[in-house]
């Protein structure tokens, strides 16, 4: 093979690497956000400690959404300006543990962390029983 070729080949598929570079990153980069601001409070599964876990926050999300980039939209807006009334989640975990208090990320970052922590959904995840 030319030298030349060789290079324009390469150049050809250099983006399909970066592709799946940037996936990953940004997979990883919602676990490091997660990690760093998030876990002191949310464990990803019961029982809960201080707040909800990550699987039944995703759960109640998949729940109230059926687009993901709707309950993407939400979860940023709730990790700005928490509300109990924006909450999807039942009433007794307000009352258990209070509202979260606003987290001062970049919108990308909000992003980020919204979509990993969609993607942490389980279909057979069960809530525990409680009084709606």
């Amino acid at each position: 093979m030319k030298p030349v070729t060789r290079v324009l080949l390469a150049c050809a598929l250099l983006p399909l690497g970066a592709g799946a570079a940037y996936a990953a990153k940004s997979a990883e980069t919602g676990q490091t956000l997660y990690n760093h601001h998030c876990s002191s409070c949310h464990s990803m599964t019961p029982p809960p400690e201080t707040a909800p876990p990550i699987v039944g926050l995703a759960h109640f999300y998949h729940k109230a959404f059926e687009k993901r980039e709707d309950g993407v939209q939400h979860i940023m807006d709730f990790i700005k300006h928490p509300e109990p009334s924006q909450s999807k989640l039942r009433a007794p975990a307000i009352t258990r543990f209070g509202l979260m208090p606003p987290l001062k990320l970049t919108t990308q970052e909000r992003r980020t962390v919204s979509e990993w922590m969609w993607d942490q959904y389980k279909p057979n995840f069960t809530p525990p029983d409680c009084p709606e």
